[in-house]
């Protein structure tokens, strides 16, 4: 593994997202099983596929930077797969704050 800079602000940018994320989806978690609305658990639904996504990014971004020997057509599957995470958890998050 590289000890370039930049990779490391990659790891570390992924970490802090996913965190963030992490503690989003479980405290929308225990807001949902405490106040029992349904459009917590979309507001929770989508902060889980958003911090997902990190996962996918996580996969690919060595891959850009050259780590990892990934071809064309595997890169462009995750870049959609993140995209898609990303779209599915924030229609989500919009779908909870519009039924309120």
């Amino acid at each position: 593994m590289s000890s370039d800079p930049t990779l490391w602000m990659l790891v570390f940018s992924n970490i802090f997202v996913f965190v963030i994320g992490g503690s989003l989806t479980y405290y929308g978690f225990r807001a949902q099983r405490r106040v029992g609305k349904p459009n917590l658990k979309y507001a929770t639904l989508g902060f889980g596929f958003v911090t997902l996504s990190t996962i996918a990014e996580v996969i690919y971004s060595p891959a850009v930077i050259g780590i990892y020997n990934i071809s064309g057509s595997s890169l462009l599957i995750l870049y959609t797969i993140e995209s898609l995470l990303i779209g599915l958890g924030l229609a989500s998050i919009y779908y909870s704050v519009r039924g309120s």
